[in-house]
């Protein structure tokens, strides 16, 4: 139920000309009625939800590789500021019980109406559903709501529990890149261990033909 996005592994500078068209024509905010749950676009000001929901994290969350663990306030303010739709790059979406952080995903442009999708649910409460719920919900938000043709993940092949979600919630895929993804056990990314990844993809054609 975790999965880090792909420039938490192998960065990929956007170009000036795609950043200029996201930020201009793209609206990442998003409040979306689950019913039990809600989900809802996260800002700076939100820093006291990602402390409270990674208290009892061991491993990266959705917003990057660092930290491998509970977030700090200052983690949590950091990943935050980089993720503020308002920068027209990428967007953090809460999924809340109430005011509690229950899961959080992430959409990050890569060229006009094309994103990569990453989700991640807190530990205790994962294996209840909610990653699959709110990959669908934020999928058909995103091809209708927000004007993305193109949404993808990249998951590790052994992660069978990511497959099997990415299968339900309608992705198909696409190719397998080798050696692609960071395993980020080294810092220095010369020393670190480098993995396959799959990409699977959803598409609004896709959509209206559920």
């Amino acid at each position: 139920n975790r999965r880090l996005p792909t420039s938490a592994r192998l960065k990929r500078p956007m170009g000036c000309a795609v950043a200029a068209y996201n930020a201009a024509m793209m609206d990442l905010t998003a409040r979306l009625d689950l019913g039990d749950l809600h989900l809802r676009t996260l800002l700076p000001d939100d820093t006291a939800l990602v402390v409270e929901a990674t208290r009892h994290e061991q491993a990266p969350a959705l917003w990057g590789p660092r930290p491998a663990g509970r977030y700090s306030v200052n983690d949590a303010s950091t990943a935050l500021q980089q993720w503020d739709p308002a920068r027209g790059k990428q967007a953090s979406y809460g999924v809340l019980r109430a005011d509690r952080l229950v899961a959080a995903l992430g959409l990050m442009l890569d060229r006009p109406h094309s994103a990569e999708l990453a989700y991640w649910v807190r530990p205790e409460e994962r294996r209840c559903g909610i990653g699959l719920r709110s990959v669908r919900a934020l999928t058909a938000w995103a091809h209708q709501g927000g004007g993305l043709g193109r949404l993808w993940l990249e998951i590790e092949p052994g992660n069978t529990a990511s497959l099997a979600l990415a299968r339900r919630a309608g992705y198909q895929l696409e190719q397998r890149l080798a050696r692609h993804c960071r395993s980020w056990l080294a810092d220095d990314p010369d020393r670190d261990q480098w993995h396959d990844c799959l990409v699977f993809a959803h598409t609004l054609q896709a959509l209206h033909e559920r």
